[in-house]
């Protein structure tokens, strides 16, 4: 059959037609033929204030961050997280990491918290150490520094670790999670979050206690046992505090936390809490009744060996009550002995 220039010309049109179409498609799509990439997803963090698109975070997958695949894998229900912190000095055998996972295993129903605990090692011998003993281990790299050796108080090195833990506190927040950051030098004897509020964005524990957990003015915050939400509040108010280190820049971030915290709380409308030493006590002030007291931390106490003596002491206190009949437990009130290197006698 003979093809007219007309049919010719038609055909021209409908090939160029179609062309021109699917250029069209795809430049909607923005893809290219085999591409079954998703489309980017600008990151939306949900808080308990409210829903705020933030565009200066990457996110990233999280077979590429290591530290978001940790905390999803251990995280509770409410996206809370345990998180403690130590080096290579901490975890040597017969340490304070030993005593410390132990204190779990021979509390009072808290063994299953250690499926939300993170231990976050500050050196490759550290973090060996913990894959080793525990399931949920993050390497902080800290700017090639050598932090596997125990770092005396007020050192600059010991400064650097404080500040530095506190940024990545922080990163935390950012990624969504609550945390309760717990020292290593505490006893973990029974569920300290029990005692803490739901209308807490921050709540610690404290030397001593003076009667009033909202007692911002009198009370002093103790970092090594902290409770923090993850919300917008909460994650400038940690910029803020990492940002007054060069108006403090002799001291830790605890120091500086206390001489802002008032002005901090009414500027960023946050309830900070502070725990009673009944539940959350310390060598400074010790609970005096063994049957509600949640930690012990090994407080206004230098030194590893000396904490690690007392602290064992508190650990075999609470194995010989715990052996003690209920019935017996019920007619007599019981409290830890008072004597050790940094333990001393409190009165009756």
């Amino acid at each position: 059959m003979k093809i007219t220039n007309d049919v010719k010309v038609q055909l021209l049109l409908f090939c160029v037609g179609g062309f021109v179409a699917a250029l069209l498609i795809l430049s909607i799509h923005g893809t290219k033929f085999g591409d079954d990439r998703m489309p980017e997803v600008v990151p939306v963090i949900s808080t308990s204030d409210t829903m705020v698109v933030r565009d200066d975070i990457q996110v990233k997958k999280p077979d590429l961050d290591p530290l978001a695949e940790v905390l999803k894998s251990a995280a509770m229900e409410d996206n809370t997280v345990i998180l403690t912190q130590a080096n290579e000095a901490w975890m040597s055998p017969n340490s304070l990491l030993d005593l410390f996972l132990e204190g779990f295993h021979a509390g009072e129903g808290i063994e299953h918290l250690l499926d939300h605990l993170v231990i976050v090692t500050l050196d490759k011998k550290a973090y060996e150490k913990c894959n080793s003993v525990h399931k949920y281990c993050y390497f902080l790299k800290l700017e090639e520094k050598d932090f596997a050796s125990e770092k005396s108080f007020m050192t600059q090195d010991y400064l650097d670790m404080m500040w530095a833990r506190n940024k990545f506190q922080r990163r935390i927040l950012e990624l969504g999670y609550n945390f309760l950051f717990t020292d290593m030098d505490i006893l973990w004897l029974r569920n300290p979050l029990r005692h803490i509020s739901i209308t807490s964005q921050f709540a610690f524990a404290s030397d001593f206690f003076y009667g009033n957990e909202d007692s911002v003015e009198l009370s002093t915050p103790n970092g090594g046992f902290m409770y923090v939400k993850s919300s917008n509040k909460t994650i400038e108010f940690f910029k803020a505090w990492h940002a007054q280190r060069v108006n403090f820049p002799d001291q830790h971030d605890q120091y500086t936390l206390n001489q802002i915290k008032v002005e901090f709380v009414k500027r960023f409308q946050v309830r900070m809490q502070f725990l009673n030493t009944m539940y959350c006590a310390g060598f400074c002030e010790m609970s005096k009744d063994i049957s509600k007291v949640c930690t012990v931390h090994a407080t206004c106490c230098v030194g590893i060996a000396a904490k690690l003596q007392d602290l064992r002491a508190i650990l075999e206190d609470w194995k010989t009550y715990k052996a003690i009949p209920s019935w017996v437990k019920d007619r007599e009130k019981y409290r830890f002995r008072d004597h050790g290197i940094c333990l001393h006698p409190m009165g009756k």
